[in-house]
């Protein structure tokens, strides 16, 4: 007698022990960066006196990031998600997309620490302005990717939307 067995496809999301650690090590960083940052242009006439520890920081923040995408990419955190979820692969691939945005966006926050003697206070407040836009962006783009991931995890498990 032939018994009629049905195949059952499981999904799993995996967890790369060596993805965790990096990428703790990297938020740990930009967070630093981000918290010497905010305390440097809490008010305009301190990032005009702490000017090159700003500039320095700035350098160091746009190196991060460049590490921290690279990181998600390489990984896979992205593909997880897709692979877990193939309805979030929009999603997925429109955050990814937002990597070369933003970081294009840094790095010309970055070439614009020059500001001329001249107007000075005025030119770190434009500057300020654009980089706290920067930042709110950069923010929301890291929430959405934590609920992408976090929606794929959920789906893995069985956890209703």
């Amino acid at each position: 007698m032939v018994q009629n067995q049905e195949s059952v496809q499981t999904r799993s999301t995996t967890i790369n022990a060596a993805f965790l650690k990096d990428i703790k090590n990297d938020n740990r960083e930009l967070k630093r960066l981000f918290d010497a940052i905010a305390e440097l242009t809490f008010h305009p006439q301190m990032a005009v006196n702490h000017w090159p520890e700003l500039v320095d920081l700035v350098d160091q923040l746009v190196d991060q990031i460049a590490m921290h995408f690279s990181l998600e990419e390489a990984y896979g955190y992205f593909d997880n998600a897709i692979e877990v979820a193939i309805e979030l692969s929009e999603q997925a691939e429109g955050l990814r997309n937002q990597h070369v945005t933003l970081f294009e966006e840094l790095v010309q926050l970055d070439d614009g620490l020059v500001p001329s003697a001249e107007n000075r206070l005025e030119k770190v407040q434009s500057w300020l302005t654009q980089y706290k836009q920067f930042h709110a962006r950069f923010c929301k783009h890291e929430e959405a990717e934590l609920e992408l991931v976090l929606r794929a995890i959920d789906d893995d498990l069985g956890v209703p939307g």
